[in-house]
């Protein structure tokens, strides 16, 4: 496909990569990048929570300050605020000027993490609309691995306990600069429905959603996947 033909394709799309902690959508989400701009595509690149100075400080929240427990709705009514923020400054804008947008996480995560602690998935999506009006992805793509080599990935041990307070807590990771978030910290068996949740999303979620394995092969054999799927929707 000529340069031309691949700049009009993705003029004013809106493209997101998810999935399980340790999976590699954040350096994916580079290489996707990289590759869309080498082909004459102007891309804007966000992540979520965050994107925006507002959305950053409700994303250190989020991760890292709260004092005490944070219930599973105000964690969601922050994560809607962070993109409510992110949509109406930096996502729209792009797209209207035709731009391609490329986020790293997105309503999809909030599905998967609090839907995996009981909140509902359809309440969810209720709140993103509410949140976000139109500014859905048009492509969600989701990079699939095993919870036990994602977190590996991320520092944690397969036998580590759970942290109830990581800033307190004294357990080892196996690499000594990991920062643990409140969302890593929390039991294997949790991180279990989370990926379950991610590989239910096609079945309710806005837009066209599409597995990646990312367990399969190097980085360079995970990104051809994912180009596969870009240049075929």
């Amino acid at each position: 496909m000529k340069n031309e033909d691949l700049k009009d394709k993705f003029s004013s799309k809106f493209i997101v990569l998810d999935g399980p902690d340790g999976c590699g959508k954040t350096v994916q989400l580079e290489l996707l990048s990289t590759y869309l701009k080498n082909e004459g595509v102007p891309v804007v690149q966000t992540n979520d929570p965050g994107g925006t100075k507002i959305g950053n400080q409700i994303s250190r929240l989020l991760k890292y300050d709260a004092q005490g427990a944070m219930d599973v709705q105000t964690e969601v009514m922050l994560f809607m605020a962070s993109r409510a923020q992110l949509a109406a400054e930096i996502i729209k804008p792009a797209l209207e000027t035709g731009k391609t947008v490329l986020s790293d996480r997105y309503i999809s995560s909030t599905c998967a993490y609090q839907g995996s602690s009981g909140y509902s998935v359809e309440k969810i999506i209720e709140l993103g609309k509410l949140a976000v009006g139109d500014v859905w992805p048009d492509l969600t793509i989701i990079i699939d691995i095993p919870v036990e080599e994602g977190l590996e990935r991320t520092g944690r041990k397969p036998y580590q306990k759970t942290k109830v307070n990581h800033k307190d807590a004294n357990q080892s990771y196996l690499f000594k600069n990991v920062v643990v978030d409140r969302f890593d910290s929390r039991p294997f068996e949790y991180h279990r429905k989370v990926r379950k949740g991610f590989l239910k999303l096609a079945q309710y979620y806005p837009g066209i959603v599409k597995i990646v394995d990312g367990s399969q092969g190097d980085i360079e054999t995970v990104h051809k996947k994912i180009i596969e799927v870009v240049n075929g929707f």
